[in-house]
């Protein structure tokens, strides 16, 4: 542990060099991490995360630390435990990385957290996470976990989305619903993008991710109280209301008095960069902005690489019109803007 925390010191302290020389006054800088896959607070990657975590909010001048989502691997399907459990186990991970950074943490809902593969509706979700973990300024929509954040100082704000947004828990075969569903959609449009600042949107699955791999297979998934089978395709998923997503983002980018940033993402367990409207291969960008993926921030295989960890430090400054992401541990710089 010390010839890692002696790496991570070293890391740490090449980044916030790299961030005092390119931030202005206006700029809002938020650490990221993202894809634990974790099993509770005594698993390794919380070993690794934790002590991370510690010295770049130490060193580090930032408004809240983004977790990106699925903090939980397959705990539903390999371990069979109740939701109350499940809960426990949430809180004891979150509330160790808030007393780590003693500022707030903006925890995105993923597809292996609450509404998504492991089967829970928005209100497990929202019991663990509403209004806690130092987010006061935090503005919900009509489930908690979708919300925006406003920093008036930047002109800017974050936009929190939920993706899959609930799930058909009581099916033969349980889905998690892939799309963001009418209530968020209405929100998106009527409250969170209904504002002349900037917007920064937060998303666990990024807007091109559709699934292309095997449609007919099973997995055997954990409905909170029961053993059942989904199909593999189902687990995994696309965006049902993409277009109408896109079309709601594209009409507040098209204002003259408005500046849409960027997308943040994770899910795919590796790093990419998308500019607007981008096609590779069989995928493309629909938005009309940036989408960058931060890869997972832990992963076993990792750990003979420099550090074993990748923590991405978004920094956007509002008056130069730049947004660049600065990695801390393994992985590469990205300037977005």
């Amino acid at each position: 542990m010390d010839n890692y925390i002696d790496k991570m010191s070293a890391s740490v302290d090449e980044a916030v060099e790299k961030i005092n020389a390119m931030r202005a006054e206006d700029s809002l800088v938020f650490p990221i991490f993202t894809d634990l896959h974790t099993k509770d607070i005594d698993d390794e990657y919380m070993d690794r995360l934790i002590p991370a975590l510690k010295l770049i909010t130490e060193k580090l001048d930032y408004k809240a630390v983004i977790n990106l989502g699925d903090n939980f691997g397959m705990l539903g399907r390999d371990i069979h435990i109740s939701n109350e459990e499940l809960k426990a186990r949430f809180e004891r991970v979150f509330t160790a990385v808030y007393d780590a950074v003693k500022h707030p943490v903006i925890n995105v809902n993923g597809n292996h957290d609450a509404p998504g593969t492991d089967f829970f509706n928005p209100d497990f979700w929202n019991e663990i996470t509403k209004g806690k973990y130092g987010n006061t300024m935090a503005v919900y929509g009509d489930e908690g976990c979708y919300y925006y954040i406003d920093y008036r100082e930047a002109n800017t704000r974050l936009v929190i989305l939920s993706l899959p947004y609930d799930s058909d828990i009581e099916a033969d075969m349980p889905t998690p619903l892939w799309g963001f569903g009418k209530k968020q959609l209405n929100w998106l449009k009527e409250t969170a993008l209904n504002t002349d600042k900037d917007v920064i949107i937060l998303s666990h699955v990024p807007f091109w991710y559709k699934y292309f791999g095997d449609t007919e297979s099973t997995l055997g998934v954990w409905t909170g109280s029961e053993a059942k089978e989904s199909y593999i395709s189902a687990l995994c998923g696309w965006i049902e209301d993409l277009d109408e997503a896109v079309s709601i983002i594209e009409e507040y980018d098209k204002r003259p008095d408005t500046r849409l940033v960027a997308c943040l993402s994770g899910h795919m367990h590796t790093d990419s960069f998308w500019t607007p409207y981008e096609a590779k291969g069989e995928r493309k960008n629909p938005l009309p902005c940036h989408q960058v993926v931060t890869t997972a921030t832990c992963f076993t295989e990792n750990v003979e690489l420099e550090t074993g960890i990748s923590i991405d430090v978004a920094v956007w400054t509002p008056s130069k019109g730049e947004l660049n992401m600065v990695r801390i541990g393994d992985g590469e710089d990205r300037k977005v803007l």
